[in-house]
C-alpha cells in the first residue's frame, strides 16, 4: 500500500510551530498560574499571621496589667522576707544561752552537779567547758553518754577524772569539754 501525502509540508510545518507555540502558551499559563497559587496562598498565609499577631498582642496588653500585679505582689513578698529574715537573724542566737541551760540539765542525774560552766560563742554555737562533781560513776558515765549521743552536742571530750574520798562516799570530778549547736 502506498501513501500518498497530499499535505503540504509548509502546511505541516505551520500546524507544528502553532502547535508549540501553544505548548509554549499552556506552559506559560500553568507556571503564571502556580505563581499566581502560591502568592495568593503566601498573602492568605501572612494575613492570618498578622490577624492572630493582632489578636495575640491585644491579649498581651490585657495580661500585661496581671503580670505588673504579680511583680508588684513579689516584690512585696521579698520585702516581707527581708524583714523576717531580718527578725530571725536578731532572735537566733537571743536564746541560746537559755536553750542551752535547759538542754544541759533536762537529763542531768540528781548525783550530779557542776563547779564552773563557761561558754565561749563561736558562730552559731558555744565552745563550753565545765567541770562536774559526781558521787555515782554510773551516772556520771551515763550522762557524758547522753551528751555524746544527744543532738545539740559534739566534740564532747573528758578530761581526767579525779576520785576523792567524802563523808558522803567517793567523789568523782571530771572536767568536760563541748560544741553545743542550737537547732
Amino acid at each position: 500500500m502506498i501513501r500518498i501525502n497530499l499535505i503540504p509540508p509548509e502546511y505541516i510545518e505551520r500546524i507544528n510551530r502553532k502547535a508549540v507555540i501553544a505548548k509554549a502558551v499552556l506552559a506559560g499559563v500553568i507556571i503564571v498560574a502556580s505563581v499566581a497559587l502560591a502568592s495568593l496562598w503566601h498573602i492568605t498565609r501572612a494575613t492570618t499571621i498578622e490577624s492572630t499577631l493582632a489578636k495575640r498582642e491585644i491579649e498581651l496588653k490585657a495580661l500585661q496589667k496581671d503580670v505588673d500585679q504579680v511583680k508588684a505582689i513579689e516584690a512585696q513578698i521579698a520585702e516581707v522576707q527581708r524583714y523576717l529574715n531580718s527578725i530571725a537573724s536578731i532572735n537566733k542566737g537571743r536564746f541560746t544561752y537559755t536553750h542551752f541551760l535547759q538542754d544541759l540539765t533536762s537529763d542531768l542525774p540528781s548525783t550530779i552537779w557542776f563547779n564552773g560552766v563557761s561558754t565561749t560563742p563561736s558562730g552559731d554555737s558555744l565552745k563550753v567547758n565545765l567541770t562536774v562533781n559526781s558521787n555515782s560513776a554510773y551516772d556520771l558515765a551515763y550522762w557524758i553518754n547522753s551528751l555524746e549521743t544527744s543532738g545539740p552536742y559534739s566534740e564532747v571530750g573528758v578530761g581526767g577524772i579525779a576520785v576523792s574520798e567524802t563523808d558522803e562516799g567517793k567523789r568523782f570530778t571530771a572536767p568536760i569539754t563541748m560544741k553545743y549547736t542550737y537547732r
